[in-house]
């Protein structure tokens, strides 16, 4: 049926290519015919969702009603919007069958999803096709109105394609265990190997039985299906080793012997020797000995294995936290200092990062001269180093005072300490910052920081400096 769409659209084309006065575009037949638009729309949704295969006489009607349509439209006959409104009706008429085909046929089509969901059509192609035709022919039935007739055989219908759906089943996971037994049988096998073969079977057997009664288990059948294949690949080794006994003419002693070779070869990793000089039992105990040393000295290494593993992970995350952690301790440190910078403009302090600590230089302060006392003036300054100071809630504060080179040694030495005192005694009293952090000491002209010979450097040495030690 798409095919038919295509060959229409094509067609439609061609006729608006033709060489005619009369011949429309197909813009001109779209704006002047509505109907041909709809219609086409309706039957490319119908294509597309496969209405043709449950109500296939239906829409080859509305497929030959809009082909006229067109035929009519491009000569611009106004007929042509009364034949599309039918290939429209038409298609209508199709879907609905579709629709019933679907609910009166529901079993059949739940069995052929089932079907078609095992790739039956693919796997078993030939008795796929056959239950197609009958289907086919059911929808025929119906579509022409003769739904007793179609409804009679919807049990066996049903059946059949459950029937694909199980064959699909047991070929596609079966086949391999199938194929595997039946060549063993080609081989002669079952002569040499008896009872093996026979196993095979069983368990062949028992994965056909599984699905039989249950087609959803196919975890169990498969499990039946791979012990067939390994019992067969079994089968084949012990067949390997008749025949070269055969041929290397052993005597009944030296079968014996070469096994017991055999078995001391795949002990040698081990470094121990089986007691052949013993009985069979002692033998076989022997090696049983052996094998669960390994595997006990194998469970320790794996618990030890383990364990180290669960020890270089946890020192792993640790550190990763701990790495985490100080790399969050340095951004909050730089994002504390840029702060503490931002309080202050040039004229009153310069903030220095030393380390983990901060220098604040405050050179805005204006004491009188020989003075100590704050004047009102800078407040401002003095809480702006309280701001700064309760950023660093944990650390210890030292506060000290400076003075240039001008007057004694000594009198600059105890200026520059009753300064120190004066903002220290601010900050635990107005600031309410804890004494026992904080301490202060002058140290006069001592350490200038800018040359005294100048009145700019010595406004720079007159100064009271905050360090706040992390």
């Amino acid at each position: 049926m798409k095919k038919t769409i295509i060959a229409s659209s094509l067609s439609f084309l061609l006729f608006t290519g033709c060489a005619s006065n009369t011949v429309l575009s197909q813009n001109d037949i779209m704006e002047q015919f509505p109907n041909i638009k709809e219609a086409r729309l309706l039957l490319e949704k119908a294509s597309n969702e496969n209405i043709e295969y449950y109500s296939p006489e239906k829409m080859e009607t509305a497929q030959s009603v809009f082909d006229e349509a067109v035929k009519q439209a491009k000569s611009g006959k106004t007929s042509a919007n009364t034949a599309a409104a039918n290939a429209i009706t038409a298609v209508n008429a199709a879907v609905k069958q579709s629709e019933k085909a679907k609910y009166v046929l529901e079993e059949v089509f739940v069995a052929r999803n089932k079907a078609m969901a095992t790739n039956a059509n693919n796997l078993v192609p030939e008795k796929f096709e056959v239950v197609e035709k009958q289907l086919k022919k059911m929808l025929g039935l119906l579509e022409n109105g003769e739904e007793d007739r179609a409804k009679r055989d919807i049990t066996s219908l049903k059946n059949q394609y459950l029937g694909l759906e199980l064959a699909a089943l047991k070929t596609n996971m079966l086949g391999v265990a199938d194929k595997t037994i039946k060549t063993a049988m080609n081989k002669d096998l079952d002569d040499v190997t008896p009872i093996l073969i026979t196993q095979a079977k069983n368990e062949y057997q028992l994965a056909l039985d599984t699905l039989e009664v249950n087609r959803t288990d196919t975890e169990k059948a498969n499990v039946h299906s791979n012990k067939a294949i390994w019992i067969v690949k079994r089968a084949e080794g012990v067949a390997e080793i008749n025949q070269y006994f055969k041929d290397a003419d052993f005597t009944e002693e030296q079968k014996i012997v070469w096994f017991q070779d055999q078995l001391a070869l795949a002990f040698s990793p081990l470094n121990s020797a089986l007691p052949f000089n013993q009985s069979n039992k002692e033998v076989l105990n022997g090696a049983k000995d052996s094998l669960s040393q390994v595997m006990d000295q194998n469970q320790t290494l794996s618990f030890n294995v383990s364990e180290l593993k669960d020890r270089l992970e946890s020192t792993q995350q640790s550190s990763k936290l701990e790495l985490q952690k100080e790399q969050t301790a340095k951004r909050e440190d730089i994002a504390r200092f840029n702060g503490v910078q931002s309080l202050f403009n040039e004229d009153e302090a310069t903030v220095y990062r030393q380390v983990n600590n901060v220098l604040i230089r405050a050179q805005g302060f204006s004491f009188k001269p020989g003075g100590s006392e704050i004047e009102s003036t800078n407040f401002v300054l003095l809480n702006k180093i309280i701001d700064a100071v309760n950023r660093f809630p944990k650390a210890n504060i030292v506060v000290s005072g400076h003075t240039d080179s001008t007057g004694s040694n000594d009198l600059n030495l105890q200026l520059s300490q009753d300064r120190a005192k004066t903002v220290a005694n601010f900050m635990t009293q107005v600031g309410n910052i804890n004494a026992s952090r904080i301490q202060f000491k002058g140290y006069g002209k001592g350490k200038p920081v800018a040359s005294n010979e100048i009145a700019e450097g010595r406004a720079q040495n007159r100064r009271v400096e905050i360090l706040i030690i992390n």
